[in-house]
């Protein structure tokens, strides 16, 4: 169940920080006003990546740095195809790879956040592990 919600967070945090880059290119005159149908758009984006990234968690490969790899261009891979079906942007060398940066800063910024959340975790349970070792050594 934790790792379901990992990943609809990381979506949902993917999504969320990629909508405000967009508003803020638009402030700056860099893309067209954010529609219904763009916020949608960039939804299913966002859902489609996180999809194929637990595709690709499924696969048997150990090394993490091909993992990454695989994962990063999943997200270039989306953003590219998806971001010309949707007419997200327009479509020309600059405004790939504006998208495609902010793809991957998205997906940096997950991979962040699922490290953190993870050390959190680990330091609840280190500290949890700390307090049963001092309660058993003031038993004895």
């Amino acid at each position: 169940m934790k790792h379901l919600l990992l990943y609809i967070s990381g979506a949902c945090f993917a999504f969320t920080f990629s909508t405000i880059v967009y508003s803020l290119f638009r402030f700056l005159g860099i893309y067209p006003p954010l529609t219904e149908n763009m916020t949608l758009s960039m939804l299913v984006i966002s859902i489609i990546i996180t999809i194929l990234i637990f595709l690709s968690h499924q696969l048997p490969i150990e090394n993490p740095i091909l993992m990454y790899v695989l994962e990063v261009s999943c997200v270039m891979t989306v953003m590219i195809v998806a971001g010309a079906f949707f007419n997200l942007y327009p479509f020309g060398l600059y405004n790939v790879v504006t998208a495609v940066l902010v793809g991957l800063i998205a997906y940096g910024s997950v991979i962040v956040l699922i490290y953190l959340n993870n050390k959190a975790d680990e330091l609840k349970i280190n500290h949890m592990i700390l307090q049963r070792r001092s309660q058993d050594a003031n038993n004895h």
